[in-house]
């Protein structure tokens, strides 16, 4: 029986404040809203330099708000580095010195778990290297990083990104140190994989450490589906029921809601997508399938209006009473 909900809850500040959002800005409007976290990105956003004094000024005030602060480190694809810019950056052209720069940054914020994107939805159908030699890549130079990751006290959580799925996290996982690894769950992305989310979650069990919240509906468009970003609650994802099962194996999760905005299709008509796909099973398909949207005429985007979207997760992830009354389970 699932009568208790988290409160470990935030939302990404680019979402609530603005692409340009000032840290101590997003901390107090988190706080406004009732919120317990900020998700601000890298830690360059706190401080360019990575200055200490700074860092420690903005984990004060941040700490004095009852704020938790979210933060990543960037993207990881060994074959794509012109994306781990910041990384490099900081790291002065050394991606895995940048990256644990970011990571010591991030832990002088407060945080000692930070966010890995491995990379885009592209990667996955690269013709000149195959997908699974960029994920062998990405599990090589992750597991270089292990001693200096414990050293610092720190875990990296690779996200469910729109290129990646479950079951290939999961393998990732199973040659890294699960104390210096998890995974950052965002079932929107999942479902352009053609992933049933709750299955997905039942894959990690035991490894989220934090959960993006959004919702989309599955717009059939002539090849396939196309996925079409919406407020929570009007969507496809089971979020009730999604909760209840990530609460009980992994009960120490973050919840952030994320405003996603990326127009993707999932043409799984198309010859060959199914091989590029080789984890997909007939029975989870067919639950996926089961959710997509007759076909009609497509809204002129995809994302749908930001601003109903950021009042329908803020509302959800603070509105215990009602989500029980939603689910007839008595409160305690």
């Amino acid at each position: 029986m699932f009568n208790k909900f988290p409160n470990r809850v935030g939302i990404f500040a680019k979402d609530l404040c603005g692409l340009s959002f000032d840290v101590r800005n997003s901390i107090q409007e988190a706080f406004h809203h009732g919120l317990k976290g900020s998700f601000i990105g890298t830690a360059l956003n706190a401080s360019q330099t990575l200055d200490q004094c700074e860092l420690e000024d903005i984990r004060q005030v941040a700490q004095e708000s009852g704020i938790t602060l979210g933060l990543q480190i960037g993207m990881l694809n060994p074959y794509q580095p012109e994306r781990s810019s910041d990384a490099l950056e900081v790291g002065n052209g050394d991606l895995a010195k940048g990256l644990l720069k970011l990571t010591e940054a991030a832990l002088q914020l407060g945080q000692p778990n930070v966010m890995l994107v491995v990379g885009k939805e592209e990667d996955r159908f690269n013709r000149s290297v195959a997908w699974s030699d960029q994920l062998a890549e990405v599990a090589s130079f992750l597991k270089r990083l292990e001693p200096d990751l414990r050293s610092l006290g720190a875990r990296v959580l690779i996200k469910t990104h729109e290129e990646i799925t479950s079951w290939e996290v999961r393998r990732l996982l199973e040659v890294l140190d699960s104390n210096l690894f998890g995974v950052a769950f965002d079932p929107v992305n999942l479902i352009v994989r053609m992933e049933d989310p709750i299955a997905a979650a039942d894959r990690l069990a035991g490894l989220i450490w934090q959960v993006h919240v959004d919702d989309a509906r599955l717009l059939w468009n002539g090849r396939g589906y196309s996925r079409l970003l919406c407020p929570l609650g009007n969507g496809c994802i089971d979020w009730p029921a999604l909760m209840a099962r990530i609460s009980a194996s992994d009960p120490d999760a973050w919840y952030w809601g994320e405003i996603h905005r990326a127009e993707l299709d999932i043409p799984f008509l198309n010859e060959g997508w199914f091989d590029t796909h080789p984890d997909n099973e007939i029975a989870e398909v067919a639950t996926w399938i089961s959710k997509g949207m007759p076909l009609s005429e497509s809204p002129l985007s995809l994302v749908g209006d930001i601003d109903e979207r950021i009042r329908a997760v803020t509302r959800h992830l603070l509105d215990g009473d009602a989500r029980l009354r939603d689910m007839h389970i008595p409160q305690v």
